[in-house]
């Protein structure tokens, strides 16, 4: 099973996708998909998080069957070719259990077990790994208490399906019906947004809140930015960071362990 508990994890972003917000269409064909997987790993990726739909802001959502015909053949072939934990970013569960017979260890759900029938196909595979991510429409209540609400719901979710705790890595939704100010405040004290002390999973790479804050308009131009958000997130303690650009991620966080331990 894989271990959500060890720091300073990358996961990289494989969109097979027409119309995800910053890289659509580039990894749409299996082969340059697959290509793009193995570079991914090349350049320091701890974890492959492979799409098969865009979620970005007003998406309209494709259908399970369309879905698996992008992202299936994808991992059949990554799993020849890396050795890497293959994540696959669905809330379908038809689709989780298709990605989990063809060799997927993450589920990395975006709507965190609300879409009926995927607490039934996870809680029969219990060694893939769980991403839960909080995504529904802010409430009245602080963006805290909406979110640790909805750990709390999900903790007991588990518990009635019998998913082991173990299993789960929560992520608080960067971007997903959030404000920039609400983001960059998740951002700043990721201890506020954990429960208790399961694992963390931070996906700010090229979103929305990055562009409010550096004035950038292209997502693809926001890597700088995105990295430097990524890098602060993994020293406040967040386990996992979801990127685009690995290469830049994997030198900024060598260097910047190197100049830690430097200092020890």
């Amino acid at each position: 099973m894989v271990d959500f508990t060890k720091k300073n994890q990358i996961m990289g972003i494989l969109n097979v996708t027409p119309d995800s917000f910053s890289d659509g269409g580039r990894y749409a064909e299996v082969s340059q998909a697959v290509a793009r997987g193995k570079e991914l790993v090349a350049q320091g990726a701890d974890i492959l998080d492979i799409g098969g739909q865009s979620t970005r802001p007003g998406y309209e959502a494709i259908s399970p069957q369309a879905e698996l015909e992008r992202i299936l053949p994808v991992i059949e072939e990554l799993k020849k070719a890396v050795t890497v934990p293959i994540s696959v970013d669905t809330f379908y569960p038809e689709v989780a259990e298709a990605v989990i017979a063809a060799g997927a260890d993450i589920i990395n759900d975006i709507k965190g077990l609300d879409f009926p029938g995927m607490a039934e196909v996870l809680a029969a595979h219990p060694t893939v790994g769980i991403v839960l991510m909080h995504s529904r429409k802010r409430t009245e209540r602080s963006l805290i208490e909406d979110i640790q609400r909805f750990y709390d719901e999900k903790i007991q979710q588990c518990q009635t399906f019998g998913i082991d705790q173990a299993r789960l890595c929560f992520d608080p939704g960067l971007g997903f019906h959030k404000t920039p100010a609400e983001n960059l405040a998740i951002l700043k004290e990721p201890a506020g947004f954990r429960y208790r002390d399961l694992p963390l999973l931070f996906g700010i790479s090229r979103k929305r809140t990055i562009g409010a804050v550096t004035g950038e308009t292209v997502a693809e131009k926001r890597d700088y930015a995105s990295v430097q958000a990524s890098l602060f997130a993994l020293e406040k303690g967040v386990e996992i960071v979801r990127v685009h650009e690995v290469f830049g991620m994997k030198q900024a966080l060598v260097m910047q362990q190197t100049l830690v331990e430097g200092d020890e």
